[in-house]
């Protein structure tokens, strides 16, 4: 019997679904880091904290990038809204002082070690990441790394020990921290806490450093340059052009922004304003920041008789810093020691001249800039000199050196910062 064919028009049309390539699986790179950071009461977000917060940003952006943070509390990247795998771990201990700082940090290594151990394990990363070389990171990051076998990638801010004249094989650690008047436990710590985290860098398999200088420093103290990648640091020129400036004039003459510790040269900053006092009574400073010296720097400027020339303000947001950054005329950063410089970036891209100590890193970074003043180490009276300079220059000369700090600021990019440090985390996508 014939099957009956329909006619033209009505015959059945199969519907053959199309061939469909299987999707190709892209390997993920899986990061863990720890990302220990001082609480506001002893210091405002450092420039190795802001650095790891914007690469942050950038980061979670990636498709092909999971990270992990075990962070301290309290949060910082709640505040920036980062969106990424967080664990928040209190230290769960309060206390003043330096040797209550260093308790306080000894107790939190201990207690993150023991939450990294269950967060590895199941996290099964392929990579431990230390976003800071303080201790508590380094410490901790490097026992997860040991105990799991991953390997470990380390970013160096600055290698925390004072700057002294003449080199520094010639003298001891403990002596630099002795001359910028740190009392001898104090140095002792903190001189113990230095030899500490060579080690630990040493047995990295990547290091990350901010500049040409810190690298040279770390393999000064042994570490193998085979290792090391120069990645730098950058500042948000965009977001901070937007904000506008506090008042509608140049309310301080100088300010200073940075963590209150003698390394920063808080105290230098208050024998220079006195010079400037001699000659402009009216004359303001204004200090932002926290740390462990506030209170002896609130009595410094008391006992000096300038409580109405220098105001200290303490932490504050990014909007409300560079507000006040653009209320001032000059931005002064004594400091005798740094990795690179974020702050005076910072300064550079709210259109502000800087005056800064001779130091290294911020001759190497900044140097070039033609609105970037540098004068010897310790050396106030120069350091008034061309205060007063700066002062005393024309409105076209002061806005012709606006101008080259913003010019000067625009070069500093994180988008091209977080690339370098993600290209040296990709080395290990496979381990």
């Amino acid at each position: 019997m014939k099957k009956e064919v329909p006619p033209a028009g009505k015959r059945r049309v199969s519907h053959i679904m199309p061939f469909k390539l299987p999707k190709k699986k892209h390997s993920v790179l899986r990061v863990f880091a720890i990302f220990f950071h001082p609480s506001a009461s002893v210091t405002a977000m450092g420039g190795a904290e802001r650095r790891f917060v914007e690469t942050l940003k950038i980061f979670q952006g990636k498709d092909d990038l999971e990270i992990t943070v075990l962070e301290s509390g309290p949060s910082l990247l709640t505040k920036q809204k980062i969106n990424c795998g967080r664990y928040l771990l209190s230290s769960g201990f309060q206390g003043k002082g330096w040797l209550s700082t260093y308790l306080g940090w000894v107790l939190w290594i201990v207690r993150a070690c023991m939450k990294s151990f269950s967060l590895v394990g199941h996290l099964k990363p392929n990579v431990v990441f230390v976003p800071n070389n303080t201790l508590p990171n380094l410490v901790s990051s490097y026992i997860v790394s040991f105990v799991f076998q991953k390997p470990l990638c380390i970013v160096v801010h600055h290698i925390d020990s004072p700057f002294c004249k003449g080199n520094l094989n010639d003298q001891s650690v403990y002596s630099c921290y002795r001359k910028i008047e740190y009392g001898k436990l104090v140095s002792l710590v903190k001189t113990l806490a230095f030899y500490s985290v060579l080690p630990i860098v040493k047995r990295a398999k990547s290091v990350i450093t901010v500049s040409n200088f810190t690298g040279k420093a770390l393999v000064d103290n042994g570490i193998s340059a085979s290792k090391l990648i120069v990645s730098g640091n950058a500042v948000d020129f965009n977001r901070i052009d937007a904000v506008q400036p506090r008042y509608h004039k140049k309310v301080f003459d100088g300010v200073f922004v940075g963590r209150i510790a003698k390394e920063k040269g808080v105290f230098d900053l208050i024998d220079l304003w006195k010079d400037i006092v001699k000659v402009r009574k009216e004359a303001k400073l204004l200090i932002v920041g926290t740390g462990l010296e506030l209170r002896a720097i609130k009595e410094e400027i008391f006992a000096s008789g300038l409580e109405d020339n220098v105001f200290v303000r303490g932490q504050c947001n990014d909007a409300e810093l560079y507000s006040l950054l653009k209320a001032s005329k000059i931005f002064i950063f004594p400091s005798l020691f740094e990795g690179w410089g974020i702050a005076v970036a910072e300064a550079l891209a709210c259109g502000l001249p800087i005056l800064t100590y001779d130091i290294p890193a911020l001759r190497e970074v900044f140097g070039k800039c033609k609105s970037v003043f540098l004068v010897p180490v310790k050396d106030v009276e120069s350091m008034a000199s061309t205060v007063l300079r700066v002062f005393n220059g024309s409105s076209n000369k002061l806005a012709e050196l606006s101008y080259c700090s913003k010019v000067y600021s625009k070069q500093f990019c994180w988008q091209k910062i977080a690339e370098k440090d993600l290209e040296c985390l990709r080395a290990f996508e496979k381990s």
